[in-house]
């Protein structure tokens, strides 16, 4: 597109909704106040932004222009915001504002693409994970700060994020403030108060949350969160969420159809196959009350853990494109040449043995059978014989350090090698300590490894400590019970729909007998089962390091 042909258009007319009569919009100016118009680089219903340059100190900015006969002035409205904001690092500056003749202008930073424009233009289903968690850290802290100021965005989507030019290219910004709002009331100083009152719907179809959308909530800082939550998850779902894969609907019924299936989706399902960090997240936002202040530090370093994890450098740092992940070249194959191989077969043709025992001769392996079975009798001996003294008993008849972390054999992974061991020393112990200790390095075995997933070997460990806490005559020696009926639970708020495990974390301490804790290791095991990806959580893990403190207790 030639330069100024944006400002070559004839002049366009609409109707106004307030009445009939047809307003003719003139062509955009060529200067408007002190600024140049340049190269048009969007458009919307609202309005156009160009990019301008100051006609006195060379300045080029972006300049947001609407005719002043708008029905939806968002540039007067947005205006009244940047002084809240000024100064955050990713949010924009505000250097002139206005109106000339018909034309209400603001002149904001220069920025570069928007995510939204960068996604496309990768040509693939999903982002990579270290950008996404790049986003994830840096938007969160956008949002941060914004609150903290007293403003809401409300219209969290890959268009409105937008990363910086030089030097400032690695930095995520946030953008367009034309529907956000204060939260904290400027005469009071409090919260706005929740309303039950039938809302028109304010922010975008596919990341608002479900509540303002679907529901007509009233928006604040848990739902700028949501939305921003069901962003990362669409970068990271092949052709994203599945309400956004029919476009942008244009009709009631389309829109009917899209809100009744954002309702209904499940989590579990919306998250299948993406790390668990991201359910977790989507969860806790969908937790919070309405005045709620959320956690932002918490889940900035959740994301940088999992870079981390994910073999990502971890910085917030948004790089575009991505950095290569270094592959390691295939080892080149050791086997010998045809030529070799038939040199080796004709020296093993003339090796001489002399006396040596050898594979047709069986006398030598009986006698080292006999060997054997002789060296593991004298082991059996000395076992008894220290246990009958009292000396170096192993604690409630745990088994060596040894014993769970030595080397695995071929068919087995180290992961599973452990966990089977594992299995074998729960169901050997005596009472509580033992149980505990071994829940404690089910935990460091679970942790240890990158994948967090729950195996066959590992549902036989829960399996196996079920059985211990579920029926106390296993025990070698008898555990001291407690004959009490459970300590009552206190309900759950219910309101706030807390999943099974982190239900099952916030009782755990609860409990008042193994009875009790048996059913909780059994419901932690099935709700496991049926997620996706059979994956341990961060509740997963507070619920089992909570057991073993219970466990202790009721020793």
């Amino acid at each position: 597109m030639p330069k100024d042909s944006a400002l070559s258009q004839p002049p366009v007319s609409y109707t106004s909704s307030s009445d009939d009569e047809s307003i003719i919009i003139p062509p955009f100016p060529q200067i408007l106040a002190n600024f140049w118009l340049g190269e048009k680089l969007g458009a919307g219903y609202s309005g156009s932004i160009f990019k301008a340059t100051h006609v006195h100190n060379g300045q080029v900015v972006a300049l947001k222009v609407q005719h002043t006969s708008h029905e939806n002035l968002t540039n007067r409205y947005e205006r009244n915001f940047y002084p809240m904001i000024q100064g955050g690092v990713g949010m924009p500056t505000l250097w002139a504002a206005g109106v000339e003749g018909c034309w209400d202008y603001l002149a904001i930073d220069l920025l570069g693409s928007s995510l939204d424009s960068l996604y496309r233009k990768s040509g693939k289903d999903t982002m990579d994970l270290g950008s996404v968690c790049s986003i994830a850290m840096q938007v969160i802290e956008r949002l941060e700060f914004m609150h903290g100021r007293g403003l809401l965005h409300r219209d969290i989507q890959l268009g409105n994020c937008v990363v910086g030019l030089p030097p400032n290219h690695k930095t995520i910004y946030m953008i367009d403030f034309g529907f956000s709002k204060r939260y904290i009331d400027p005469y009071t100083h409090r919260h706005i108060s929740d309303s039950k009152a039938k809302r028109d719907f304010i922010g975008n179809y596919w990341f608002s949350s479900v509540g303002v959308h679907c529901r007509g909530k009233v928006p604040s800082r848990r739902d700028d969160l949501e939305a921003a939550a069901l962003m990362l998850i669409h970068l990271l779902t092949p052709r994203g969420l599945p309400w956004t894969r029919h476009g942008v609907p244009k009709s009631e019924e389309a829109h009917d159809m899209l809100k009744r299936q954002k309702q209904r989706v499940r989590i579990e399902d919306l998250c299948r196959g993406i790390p668990s960090e991201f359910e977790e997240f989507l969860r806790y936002c969908r937790r919070l009350k309405f005045q709620d202040t959320p956690d932002y530090g918490k889940w900035i370093d959740e994301f940088r853990e999992l870079a981390i994890a994910e073999g990502f450098s971890g910085n917030a740092d948004f790089i575009w494109p991505p950095p290569l992940k270094l592959v390691h070249a295939p080892r080149r194959s050791q086997a010998p040449t045809p030529e070799d191989l038939k040199r080796i077969l004709d020296d093993l043709k003339k090796l001489d043995l002399g006396d040596r025992n050898v594979l047709g001769d069986r006398s030598n392996i009986k006698e080292a059978v006999r060997n054997a079975k002789e060296d593991v009798l004298g082991r059996d001996n000395n076992s008894s014989k220290t246990r009958t003294t009292g000396t170096n008993t192993p604690k409630n008849g745990d088994e060596t350090e040894m014993d769970v972390t030595s080397v695995p054999p071929p068919f087995m992974s180290p992961k599973a090698y452990k966990l089977s061991k594992l299995t074998g020393q729960v169901s050997k112990a005596t009472d509580n300590h033992a149980l505990a200790a071994k829940v404690t390095e089910f935990i460091a075995v679970m942790k240890s490894n990158t994948s967090r997933t729950l195996t066959k070997d590992g549902f036989g460990f829960l399996d196996a400590l079920y059985k211990q806490l579920a029926e106390p005559s296993v025990f070698i020696t008898p555990m001291r019970t407690s004959r009490s009926k459970d300590a009552p639970v206190q309900n759950p708020d219910p309101h706030v729909k807390l999943g099974v495990v982190a239900r099952l974390r916030s009782e755990v301490t609860q409990a008042r007998s193994n009875r009790r804790l048996a059913d909780m290791v059994r419901d932690f095991g099935n709700v496991t089962n049926r997620s996706t990806g059979r994956t341990v959580t961060k509740d997963g893990f507070a619920f089992l390091e909570g057991l073993a403190q219970q466990l202790e207790v009721l020793a």
